[in-house]
């Protein structure tokens, strides 16, 4: 599977759930909806946003990431938070 297919999965399936869905797709890698594109995050072991989180450029980490994820694909996990839709936002606009 290649990135491509993988984001257009992933998205569909997102935008077909409800706002503030959140893909738990590692302990510390996450994906959401933001209205126009997948955005894929790095949380650390955590699984939540804060100190050293970033937004991933999964394109480029595809290769060490491919095995994992071509599985999770067939058998995704999410969770939702009440407040997720702003604080994803606001995880997309600074970066943490």
């Amino acid at each position: 599977m290649r990135f491509d297919e993988f984001d257009a999965r992933l998205s569909q399936l997102l935008r077909a759930l409800p706002a503030g869905t959140i893909a738990d797709l590692t302990d510390g890698m996450i994906a959401w909806w933001s209205g126009t594109r997948t955005v894929y995050a790095w949380v650390g072991d955590g699984g939540r946003a804060g100190p050293g989180s970033r937004e991933l450029d999964l394109a480029d980490d595809w290769g060490r990431f491919h095995d994992w994820l071509a599985a999770w694909i067939d058998e995704p996990r999410f969770s939702t938070r009440p407040d997720a839709p702003a604080c994803l936002q606001d995880f997309a606009q600074t970066g943490a």
